[in-house]
């Protein structure tokens, strides 16, 4: 039996949408981004753009077909060995885009580094789907991720997933009411300071509210979709517990 690679960490995302200067007017006025041209080793493809929020990079954009989405971005120290292995766990891949069994996607990069959580940047990161057991054996085949039920929780639906035995993301089975309105696959949290307010402004943009903000325990959210269709949520992170 092969191991699985060193863990992929969920290391920031990506805007494909077919209309990128409607796409930097949107985020602009919702999340106050500013934008600028790629530079270094992950310039990003053709037509790329980088957000910043306070001056720090938050997300990448690019031309894309219709419906937009959102990709979560994993980084691997070595990508060649997480394609491999998400190969032998049943995805198909292209290149670094990698099609999960399960219907989600995700990208490959090479690296460690990951986007600094804050306000206006991904702060946490989902795995949205109706199959969480499948699920969590893909995520420990493919990416070294090991699911983790938290202590007390009443059943399986949210598990942590942990890298090292740190918790990286989570994996989330949404009840039915939700599990028809969030797609399958990785969801981005962007961290706000009050979901309430960007919700309302979302839709005054052209934007769609899929889950009304609500309180959950790891913040206040609220799931939303861009006027293109791409889909994410808004979180105001829960106060750290005291030590």
């Amino acid at each position: 039996m092969t191991a699985p690679p060193a863990p992929a960490l969920p290391g920031g995302v990506t805007l494909a949408t077919p209309d990128p200067d409607a796409a930097r007017a949107f985020y602009t006025d919702l999340l106050g981004w500013a934008y600028a041209a790629p530079s270094g080793p992950h310039a990003g493809r053709t037509g790329a753009t980088v957000a910043y929020a306070g001056g720090t990079p938050a997300a990448g954009l690019e031309p894309g077909a219709a419906p937009a989405r959102w990709w979560t971005v994993l980084a691997a120290g070595d990508v060649g060995a997480v394609r491999a292995a998400a190969g032998r766990a049943g995805a198909r891949v292209d290149g670094d885009d990698v099609h999960d069994p399960l219907g989600g996607s995700f990208r490959l990069r090479a690296g460690t580094d990951v986007v600094a959580p804050g306000p206006g940047r991904p702060s946490w990161y989902e795995y949205m789907t109706t199959a969480p057991a499948a699920a969590d054996r893909f995520h420990a085949d493919a990416l070294g991720l090991r699911a983790s039920v938290p202590p007390g929780a009443p059943d399986d639906s949210y598990a942590l997933l942990l890298a090292d035995g740190r918790p990286v993301a989570g994996r989330l089975a949404p009840p039915p009411p939700l599990a028809g309105l969030l797609p399958t696959g990785w969801m981005v949290y962007f961290a706000v300071a009050d979901p309430d307010d960007v919700a309302g402004r979302a839709q005054a943009l052209g934007g769609r509210l899929l889950v009304p903000p609500r309180d959950v325990p790891t913040g206040r959210v609220a799931a939303l979709a861009d006027p293109a269709g791409a889909v994410f949520t808004v979180v105001r992170p829960a106060p750290t517990p005291a030590a």
